[in-house]
């Protein structure tokens, strides 16, 4: 065996010197082995050595990115970060749904494997499981994403050291309760992190009582706007995206504070107790519901849900575009015909709408023209808000879907008629209300068998 040459001593004690710096500086850390120098506001998020951590933000201010980096830092120096960690680690990520944790465990995976030093480490490598050794090799860190669903029921049964909870502020508060005292024993580290969503819950609390604002606060709190991203400015696409947002969906996103809604049609409560990975069970019908863009801020949307047997609606996908011409939108429609094998097509007819119902007969697409006169917009929103009271509606993926439902509030005319109002933007759930038309319009299995009577003690 060779003798190691005085270049290669010294190599090893730098080497060993800028592990020894990372350890003490996760956002060197980052930008060292992970190869991602993150932003200034960010580099104090990650550097942050407090217990409790809650970050707001808007969208595209690196959330994702700079609490990857937080948790792969702390993966491989976690006895150097909390004194109760010995030779064994647990990490546990938990979001709302399946899909919303794997991203941010996706994110956590690729910045180790696509790494040719890190991935070395690596013990065990699963869609929602990734066990590393510790820099030192004296024990292992488990790093664990789990989906909170609707009880937590797949959180139970940990210690962890850490414990991320991200899209925050759409896990329900007792979910939150109940799970976060896992963590006494470790005295773990938790951090939660979210885009705003509604005036209430256990995020909503944790940033109204955290520093600065309350300086005996537990929490600490980044609120991070969007504009404080220096690369947005340089993002014509974005900057695009952000002028077609209304003044609230502004406030909400990009400034990344939370909206007081008011009479909201369907509660914000309603809207997180539906969101869920379930599937539908039995035999499913699919519908599609299409709103079809009539200004330049408008967005033609297509929404497909199916019913199952227990008279379920499940959200299946929602795709959206900007363009309206209504030849392009009729193929598409067509298409998506063929590939969900559609029963029925509910088109708004009103203005363009109609010579979209024309286009998809000809082509022999199931369609059906609905002509959105406030009583029948009415009645559909009713119906709508009856799904969710009764639990009989799920929504797949956290999007504009969502933030447009919380938009929506009613008011009554002179004549008692329920009137729809909107911040703008109703496109997504104008296009939800047409799919669900088919549960009570003898074509799904009748969720809503409503009498008169019970209708208008819910909705006056």
């Amino acid at each position: 065996m060779a003798r190691p040459t005085k270049s290669d001593v010294e190599e090893r004690q730098e080497f060993m010197q800028t592990i020894a710096d990372c350890a003490k500086n996760p956002s060197l850390f980052s930008e060292v082995f992970l190869g991602h120098k993150l932003f200034d506001y960010n580099q104090k998020y990650v550097n942050c050595k407090d217990r409790f951590i809650v970050y707001r933000s808007g969208r595209q201010v690196g959330k994702t990115m700079s609490t990857a980096a937080k948790a792969v830092h702390f993966a491989f120096f976690a006895p150097l970060m909390l004194k109760t960690v010995k030779n064994d680690c647990t990490i546990v990520i938990a979001a709302p749904t399946q899909n919303q944790a794997t991203i941010m465990f996706d994110r956590i995976r690729s910045l180790v494997i696509n790494n040719e030093f890190l991935k070395g480490y690596i013990v065990r490598n699963t869609q929602s499981e990734l066990w590393l050794n510790f820099l030192d090799n004296t024990g292992m860190s488990k790093i664990i994403t789990r989906a909170t669903g609707e009880t937590g029921v797949g959180l139970r049964g940990y210690s962890p050291h850490v414990i991320i909870a991200d899209e925050c502020s759409f896990i329900k508060t007792d979910i939150l309760r109940a799970f976060l005292p896992s963590g006494m024993a470790t005295q773990a580290k938790v951090w939660l992190t979210s885009t705003p969503f509604s005036k209430a819950g256990y995020f909503y609390e944790a940033c109204m009582n955290s520093k600065p604002k309350n300086p005996d606060g537990m929490w600490t709190e980044f609120h991070v706007k969007s504009m404080m991203n220096p690369l947005i400015a340089e993002d014509p696409v974005f900057i695009e995206e952000i002028k077609r947002l209304t003044k609230e969906e502004y406030v909400q996103e990009v400034e990344g504070e939370f909206l007081d809604i008011g009479d909201a049609l369907i509660p914000n409560s309603l809207i997180m107790e539906a969101l869920t990975d379930a599937k539908p069970k039995g035999r499913v019908r699919y519908y599609m519901g299409v709103d079809i863009a009539r200004t330049g801020r408008d967005e033609t949307v297509f929404t497909i849900v199916g019913v199952d047997e227990e008279d379920t609606v499940f959200v299946e996908d929602v795709y959206a575009e900007s363009q309206s011409n209504v030849v392009d939108v009729a193929g598409r429609i067509a298409d998506f015909v063929q590939q969900f094998r559609l029963e029925t097509v509910y088109i708004d007819e009103t203005g363009l709408g109609g010579g979209l119902v024309d286009l998809c007969r000809e082509r022999d697409v199931p369609t059906r023209g609905v002509m959105f006169s406030l009583q029948e917009k009415a009645d559909m929103y009713k119906n709508l808000r009856l799904l969710f009271e009764n639990h009989k509606i799920k929504l797949k993926n956290i999007n504009k879907m969502v933030y447009q439902l919380s938009y929506l509030r009613r008011e009554y005319t002179e004549s008692g008629i329920m009137k729809i109002k909107s911040f703008e933007h109703d496109d997504y759930p104008d296009s939800l209300v047409l799919a669900c038309r088919a549960v009570n319009n003898g074509e799904g299995w009748h969720v809503l068998s409503m009498g008169k009577a019970l209708k208008e003690s819910l909705f006056g």
